[in-house]
């Protein structure tokens, strides 16, 4: 059963290495596609935006940009949704996420699609897979991007229902619209308990897989899903979150599973294999741990084409020689004696 499982490992990361030409623009495209039509179905006021060929031509840019260049495409889709429903309230949009933007372009812009990805994954009822995998291959720098992903979901959840009351033009109800909505993200106690277990996850999971024990990364996947669940309990029992339990238990489960096939493609580790070895050099002394990597190499197929008409016509070709190649061959005879 390991043996298959391993076979259909190899096989697939051969596949994604032979048409990587192929398979990394098609992925980038899908993301890309999801971003938009996420934020179309999302905030949807602006109708030519919605149609297909508008979120086409947004995914093929998306596709050949890097992730920093796509966060602000899908930044200024949302924007321009936003100024259809409020222009007001587009103005605040717009310094919030200039205000994200500097932050992502400056201290992670690789990490630009977990802007991107944190949105979709809450409608999903999935958002646990982000920091599960940012703690298995990222540093606690990642807690950046995954702040800015949460402010943005929030944002327009709130911005959403703020739209939908504008009516008055008048300076003293607009100045009260923008406290009214920068009151309620400040004080969204949802989006403070999210960053704060998203943020502990992170350093959490960080922190375990440096230690030299076996299994360590699923050892922290375990644990960063455990902090998962006992944060959300924890902060809605002090804040009162108004937290869905159920929904969160059954996300978290199902993306550590997501976390856990991830690692397996990433980075499978023999452990009954282990060496210790030792050395030392002219300052230091060290003691080292080598954990082979699971590499099944897989055969590579030969067809070998037999044709017996055309071996048969090479022998009767060696069995009957020409008077030429006789003469010839007495000539060296005769050469040989003289």
């Amino acid at each position: 059963m390991i043996v298959t499982i391993l076979e259909l490992r190899a096989r697939f990361l051969q596949y994604l290495q032979k048409f990587q030409i192929i398979i990394e623009p098609l992925v980038k495209f899908i993301i890309a596609f999801a971003v938009f039509r996420s934020i179309n179905n999302a905030i949807g006021y602006e109708k030519h935006l919605m149609s297909l060929p508008a979120e086409l031509l947004l995914s093929l840019l998306g596709t050949f940009t890097p992730p920093v260049i796509l966060v602000l495409l899908a930044a200024l889709v949302a924007l321009a949704h936003v100024y259809i429903a409020s222009p007001i309230l587009a103005i605040l949009v717009a310094l919030i996420m200039v205000i994200l933007y500097c932050f992502i372009a400056r201290f992670s812009g690789k990490y630009g699609y977990v802007i991107l990805a944190i949105p979709i994954l809450f409608l999903l009822k999935i958002p646990y897979v982000v920091p599960l995998i940012l703690g298995l291959v990222a540093t606690p720098m990642a807690i950046i991007p995954t702040a800015c992903g949460v402010v943005v979901y929030r944002m327009f959840v709130v911005i959403s229902s703020a739209a939908k009351f504008e009516g008055s033009t008048q300076i003293e109800d607009i100045l009260a619209m923008y406290i009214d909505v920068i009151d309620r993200l400040v004080a969204d106690k949802q989006m403070i308990a999210t960053i704060a277990v998203f943020s502990v996850m992170i350093i959490v999971m960080y922190l375990v897989r440096k230690l030299s024990i076996e299994y360590v990364f699923e050892i922290s996947v375990a644990i960063g899903a455990i902090v998962c669940i006992l944060g959300f309990l924890v902060t809605d029992l002090v804040i009162h979150t108004e937290l869905n339990i159920t929904s969160m238990v059954f996300g978290t489960v199902g993306s550590m599973l997501i976390a856990l096939v991830f690692q397996f493609f990433r980075l499978a580790l023999d452990y009954t294999a282990v060496e210790r070895v030792q050395f030392e050099d002219d300052d230091y002394y060290y003691y080292v741990k080598a954990v082979p990597k699971m590499n099944l190499t897989m055969p590579e197929r030969s067809v070998k084409k037999f044709s017996t008409i055309r071996e048969t016509e090479f022998s009767q070709d060696d069995e009957e020689e020409t008077p030429d190649d006789m003469l010839s061959d007495d000539e060296n005879n005769i050469q040989g004696a003289d």
